[in-house]
């Protein structure tokens, strides 16, 4: 019977013990959440940069505008400034570097729209009058050049 009386029970565990238990996951996600949200990177300017490319190539068009009205510029030097800030915008605003790209290479990889006005501008860009008067689609040019840089969703 002295076996029984050295028995002794189960030992109770300190509660802090518990509680450090619930405690280390909650600071472990509560660490990764922050440096999750410290390093994000910032929505609100980035949409302020997106605007202030859109402002900029919108006043270029204007200008490219103004400067055929005077007489300052060719209308191939104003479908070659169009196709030229098109690219810039989808360069500055997008995933893809459309500057160095041809059209072939637009439509293939390229944002569809940026394709569709570099193809628009490419006849009196290269060769003025193979494919009606380039005064013709210089308008047409130059409106759709704007409803890309203002229609743009990144």
């Amino acid at each position: 019977m002295l076996a029984a009386a050295e028995f002794t029970g189960p030992t109770s565990y300190s509660p802090w013990l518990t509680w450090l238990a619930i405690l280390l996951p909650v600071l472990v996600v509560a660490w990764y959440a922050g440096v999750t949200w410290w390093a994000r990177s910032p929505g609100r300017p980035r949409e302020t940069g997106s605007e202030a490319h859109r402002r900029e190539h919108l006043a270029r068009l204007d200008r490219v505008e103004a400067q055929v009205g005077a007489g300052d510029l060719s209308l191939r030097g104003a479908h070659q400034a169009i196709s030229e800030i098109v690219r810039s915008f989808a360069a500055a605003v997008g995933a893809v570097d459309t500057r160095p790209m041809n059209l072939e290479q637009l439509r293939q990889r390229g944002p569809a729209p940026v394709a569709e006005v570099v193809a628009l501008v490419y006849p009196p860009e290269f060769s003025p009058g193979s494919q009606g008067d380039p005064a013709d689609r210089l308008a047409q040019a130059l409106a759709d050049a704007r409803a890309v840089v203002v229609g743009w969703r990144p």
